[in-house]
């Protein structure tokens, strides 16, 4: 038998991955041992394309039209701070559906916990 671990402390973790395999833990016996796959990560230099879209769409809500390689080539570091914003809200639009479908979730339990302690 392998190493004991503690099981106190322990903190959950979500991951994006596909399961490969679950089984036994060699490490300890209360625990199972979980083999998954996650995407590669992105070479140096990669931009997200949606990081990039939206950073357009919001230089061209900006600057009247004008898209972030024009405004790159007029003032050089202006759409960086498009780009900084675009990076700061993509992962939260991606999170909203779920977020919000959680919330609906919770506000229908509260309103049936309440309707069935209602006299």
């Amino acid at each position: 038998m392998g190493e004991l671990l503690p099981l106190e402390g322990w903190l959950n973790v979500e991951l994006h991955c596909h399961l490969d395999g679950v089984g036994p833990s060699e490490r300890h016996p209360d625990l199972a041992q979980v083999l998954v796959s996650v995407p590669p990560p992105q070479e140096p230099g990669h931009v997200d394309p949606r990081v990039e879209a939206l950073a357009d769409y919001i230089s061209r809500i900006m600057e009247m039209g004008a898209g972030i390689d024009e405004i790159d080539r007029e003032t050089p570091g202006r759409s960086e701070q498009y780009r900084y914003l675009a990076e700061a809200l993509v992962p939260w639009l991606i999170a909203a559906p779920r977020r919000e479908l959680k919330d609906a979730w919770n506000r229908g339990y509260e309103a049936a916990r309440v309707r069935r302690n209602a006299p």
